[in-house]
């Protein structure tokens, strides 16, 4: 046990560095896509930094919370066992690719109880990391929607064979379009909740920049989930006396809301075409059905390794994960993209349970501050990330996400608590 003084001086520098270091956490992100581009490779920057990130906030959080930290490292262990088992047999890749995943998945976790005790400890700092963090997160995304209008970075889809696509969706320098789309959904959360109590013309441009980015990414998560937010944050933060005032009008508004949908459903193949992509889910739904289109074919891929597994593991294998290795010897594809299936497969009972306690804890953040308008919009955020995860992945097999996330729910939080105290 360290001495309080000597605890208080490492917490204080770890502090200062976290501080400085997190706030360009899209921007290294983006930074490291460019070299990948330019030069085919990145010597490891994003690992490295994001690796930095993790360590200083392990440390932190054992200085302050040992028992939530061992918690998490006991979590990892168990997650790593099933997969240990087969390594012998396997090249050193899928060992350094199941640390790795094991690694994002409670990366989230350990976020959000290093940010949720800044936040405790120096109300002041913590504030002003939050405050630059989404601004520098804000203006890349902003420069990397420009650069890939200019021609620079990837597009956001591969061309189908045989099938004409007029638009592939842009990028930027950002390496996987589902998970940027996920970190748009967080960020436009974030700054829809703070700009429309404060400015509305703000409230409608955050709107329409973040709608015109979601349209270029082309994912039904983006496009879906941006425009949820941006029609039902308003609502969400008004105060309890106004859903009893209004009940006819907000009626009237589900009425026109269900008007339109269908009015969007009926002129779908126009939409979609002007958009680009009608033909490719045309191809889509010929191919797998109408699962093909709302899925993207994972249940057909989960399907494929589930059946792999049960032909060539025993039920304790399949209980403890096989890891990404153990599937891939079995199926090309061995990625569901779907997590908790993913994580069920790679590591077994222990892989589901920290699905489950992720967003549980998320939620339990959301839930307790229900009653006020940041806490409702913010249980909105994470019920749509549980949607994304459960039926499209990427939020818990992401690199890119948990930060940004685990920062919006304890800003919002944060928040709320400070909304509630000025009341």
């Amino acid at each position: 046990m360290l001495p309080a003084a000597t605890k208080h001086i490492w917490q204080q520098r770890i502090d200062v560095l976290l501080c400085a270091l997190i706030p360009a956490f899209l921007l290294i992100d983006c930074f490291n896509g460019a070299l990948l581009q330019l030069y085919g490779s990145s010597l490891g920057l994003s690992q490295f930094y994001k690796l930095t990130l993790l360590s200083l906030m392990a440390l932190s959080s054992l200085l302050q919370q040992p028992r939530w930290t061992l918690g998490l490292l006991l979590a990892l262990i168990l997650m790593l066992i099933g997969p240990a088992v087969l390594w012998p047999h396997l090249s050193v890749r899928w060992v350094l690719a199941d640390l790795q995943l094991a690694v994002k998945a409670l990366s989230p976790l350990l976020a959000l109880l290093y940010l949720s005790a800044l936040a405790v400890r120096t109300p002041a700092r913590a504030q002003q990391l939050f405050k630059h963090t989404l601004l520098i997160s804000t203006l890349v995304l902003l420069l990397n929607a420009l650069a890939g209008v200019a021609g620079f970075g990837f597009s956001a889809y591969q061309p189908l064979d045989g099938v004409a696509q007029s638009f592939l969706g842009i990028k930027g320098f950002f390496y996987s379009t589902n998970e940027l789309s996920a970190v748009l959904l967080v960020l436009s959360c974030a700054l829809l909740c703070i700009s429309w109590p404060r400015h509305k013309g703000a409230y409608l441009l955050c709107s329409i920049t973040a709608l015109l980015l979601a349209l270029s990414l082309l994912t039904k998560t983006g496009m879906l989930g941006v425009l949820l937010l941006i029609l039902l944050v308003p609502l969400l933060l008004q105060p309890q006396v106004f859903w009893q005032r209004q009940k006819k009008w907000l009626l009237l508004l589900a009425t026109v809301v269900l008007l339109l949908s269908a009015l969007l459903i009926a002129n779908a193949e126009l939409l979609l075409s002007w958009l680009g992509i009608w033909d490719k889910l045309s191809f889509v739904y010929q191919q797998r059905g109408i699962s093909g289109i709302l899925l993207s074919s994972r249940d057909y891929y989960a399907g494929r390794i589930w059946q792999a597994s049960n032909e060539h593991y025993s039920d304790w294998q399949r209980v403890l994960g096989v890891g990404q290795g153990g599937v891939a010897l079995y199926v090309k594809k061995y990625f569901a993209e779907l997590d908790w299936f993913d994580l069920l497969m790679f590591y077994g009972l222990a892989g589901v349970t920290v699905f489950v306690m992720t967003f549980a804890v998320f939620f339990r953040l959301s839930w307790q501050q229900r009653r006020l308008g940041s806490g409702r919009v913010l249980l909105l955020l994470n019920m749509l990330l549980l949607l994304v995860s459960a039926l499209a992945g990427h939020i818990l097999s992401s690199g890119m996400l948990w930060l940004p996330w685990a920062l919006c729910n304890v800003l919002l939080a944060h928040y709320a608590v400070k909304t509630k105290v000025a009341q």
